[in-house]
């Protein structure tokens, strides 16, 4: 479709387990225009071992839409993106053939590479590169399993919408750092850590694609402060949250025993996975040195956390709020900053 004055914008949801978060986004002559909210779950309902219902989910997508001045059909589209351990991403090499050759081949290939049966799966691909004298391919390869599918639809479904793009997390997350005009990097790098877990998703043109799913989040850091300073998991929550949200009174101070507990996490649980993938990743590729990392997600909005983060890898870590870099005529519906809209904004970005 052609862009222009009358073309409708179009949604990126990310469907966490702590919050809904929307980014709008609408070409013009004058540029792009963007829109941004989030609607958090009830405490009760933002727990990454129960899923929220379909209908609590609906309900905190209406509230994005109308937090940002939209209703369900203001859309031209709408992409969705859809995470968790049933959802594969994975660069795999075939012998050359015409582009109208690859879909059957993969259906076959993939029973080599997918550990569910590609009869229950959905499967899409994208062709890397060509290479006429080795004769192959390089094909990123997309899957999840149709009931997967299916559960991350419903909600929308209620609504009466038909998402028209289902993306795999990472590739929102690394389309969101690629279409970043301040992140021009040889190497993409992106940590983006949710409520319940984290994706690693790092590309570089001319080298193998890599991500990952860690179970590491929010709600570990909320465990450690727990452990930490001996209080009940929902005091920690409750700390950890005032403490993103910037409130008077807070400040960075790594001594204390809250953040103490913090660094100890992050040097435990996730560091030590990062540094693993990283040295996994260069038996296949090479990588930059040093290596700059994007942080996005809820728990980079904490104070402090990518100094932290960078201190204790040992690499650069630059936090990706993507709000920041939009245009001055950019509306957002949400008042601090958004490195947590990382991924909803690779997901409307999609068809730009």
């Amino acid at each position: 479709m052609r862009s222009g004055l009358r073309s409708r914008p179009w949604a990126g949801i990310d469907v966490g387990s702590f919050s809904v978060k929307l980014v709008a986004a609408q070409a013009s002559v004058a540029g792009h225009r963007h829109w941004a909210a989030e609607q958090p779950f009830a405490a009760a309902d933002a727990d990454p071992e129960r899923p929220p219902a379909p209908e609590t989910i609906a309900h905190a997508i209406s509230e994005c839409f109308a937090k940002a001045g939209f209703s369900a059909r203001s859309f031209r589209g709408v992409s969705l993106g859809i995470g968790g351990p049933d959802v594969i991403v994975k660069q795999i090499s075939l012998p050359l053939l015409d582009e109208s050759e690859v879909g059957p081949a993969l259906r076959f290939e993939a029973r080599k590479h997918l550990p569910f049966d590609p009869q229950g799966m959905i499967i899409d691909f994208q062709i890397l590169s060509r290479s006429p004298t080795e004769r192959r391919l390089e094909i990123l390869l997309a899957a999840v399993s149709q009931e997967h599918a299916d559960r991350h639809m419903a909600p929308l479904h209620l609504l009466g919408i038909e998402p028209d793009i289902l993306d795999a997390a990472p590739l929102a997350l690394t389309n969101a750092v690629v279409k970043d005009g301040e992140s021009q990097s040889p190497a993409y790098v992106v940590l983006d850590i949710g409520n319940g877990a984290s994706h690693l998703a790092l590309y570089q043109r001319g080298e193998p694609f890599f991500s990952r799913r860690l179970d590491f989040g929010g709600r570990n850091l909320s465990r450690a402060i727990a452990e930490g300073t001996r209080v009940p998991f929902d005091e920690a929550e409750a700390w950890k949250l005032a403490w993103g949200a910037d409130e008077p009174g807070l400040r960075v101070d790594w001594d204390s025993p809250e953040l103490r507990a913090v660094s100890d996490a992050l040097r435990r649980d996730l560091v030590d996975e990062l540094r693993r993938s990283f040295a996994f990743y260069r038996t296949q590729g090479h990588l930059p040195d040093p290596l700059r990392l994007w942080l996005a997600g809820g728990s980079a909005r904490l104070p402090g956390m990518a100094a932290r983060l960078s201190e204790i890898l040992g690499s650069p870590v630059q936090l990706f709020d993507p709000i920041q870099t939009l245009e001055s005529s950019a509306r957002t519906a949400h008042p601090v900053g958004g490195p947590q809209f990382a991924q909803a904004y690779g997901l409307a970005m999609r068809t730009t």
